[in-house]
């Protein structure tokens, strides 16, 4: 029984850690579709909604599973999908219009500290001392990310801002909801179906919705979603694994990717602040992986 549990707590380690870089490739897959015609709204709509076919195959060939949900299941998805799963990425995109989207990846990574915050505040949890300098460490490593250039806008950084308490939120609710019990496909499934009607309703609203784009954009929006789809996937499976406030604290993996992408592909300088940033992650990721263990 030990050898299966410390297998698993492995399994959801690595499961974030990909996840992550999955998330941190990201910006540069939406800035394709920007220039291609697109915008924040139609990304996040077509995140979602090419994504589905896929998920439903996979249903299907598992002989099974079925889609069947119940009602009080139903409820609880379709809260966590518009406040926490479909909200996090339109601030997110959003964000994106308004400052440069390392500092937007940056600022939303301050959700771990509203994952142990909401931990602490609603369900009475006590996070360990191990656990509690690996947050330090991290949060002084994506600060470390954040140098002040760029045209720095208010609203691009309240977005962002906001972006980080909708996904504490949903990686809190995940975990604390009977919602883990459903299998991960399904899951899935039902937050992007759900996410996806959100987006189209909010950007017929706002007279945002975009679907004359390039080749190209259709290209990278397909390619965005089903690698996000994976990667949620991948985070759900670290909830499940070992728990919202370390699966929080690994996917700061997704800054250091960021950077990565910035330095080989956009030729972003890389600096000694850069350096301190991924070196106090790794410490982070390094301290909780050992004690997890």
């Amino acid at each position: 029984m030990e050898g299966t549990f410390m297998n698993t707590k492995s399994k959801g380690i690595l499961a974030v850690i990909v996840s992550a870089t999955i998330f941190g490739s990201m910006p540069l897959m939406a800035k394709f579709v920007y220039e291609s015609g697109g915008n924040a709204t139609s990304l996040a709509f077509l995140r979602f909604l090419l994504i589905l076919p896929f998920l439903y195959l996979l249903i299907k060939k598992d002989g099974k599973e079925t889609l069947k949900i119940e009602k009080e299941e139903f409820k609880k998805i379709t809260l966590v999908a518009t406040l926490g799963y479909g909200a996090t990425a339109l601030l997110l995109y959003l964000s994106y219009n308004y400052i440069p989207s390392g500092m937007a990846t940056t600022i939303h990574f301050i959700y771990p500290v509203f994952v142990i915050l909401g931990c602490i505040l609603f369900f009475k949890e006590k996070p360990s001392i191990p656990k509690l300098i690996a947050v330090i460490l991290c949060l002084f490593g994506v600060l470390m990310f954040f140098d002040g250039k760029g045209n720095t806008d208010f609203t691009g950084i309240f977005l962002s801002f906001m972006s980080s308490i909708t996904f504490a939120f949903y990686t809190v609710y995940l975990d604390k909801s009977d919602l883990k019990k459903i299998s991960t496909i399904k899951l899935t499934f039902y937050l992007c179906l759900i996410a996806a009607i959100m987006m189209l309703i909010f950007s017929l609203i706002t007279k945002t919705f975009v679907i004359n784009m390039k080749p190209l954009g259709w290209i990278m929006a397909l390619l965005l979603s089903l690698s996000v789809g994976f990667g949620v996937t991948l985070f759900q499976f670290g909830i499940k694994a070992i728990g919202p406030q370390n699966t929080s604290i690994l996917s700061t993996f997704e800054p250091i990717t960021s950077v990565i992408i910035g330095v080989l592909l956009l030729d972003e300088s890389f600096g000694i602040k850069t350096f301190l940033g991924i070196l106090f992650i790794l410490l982070g990721v390094i301290i909780i992986s050992f004690f997890e263990k």
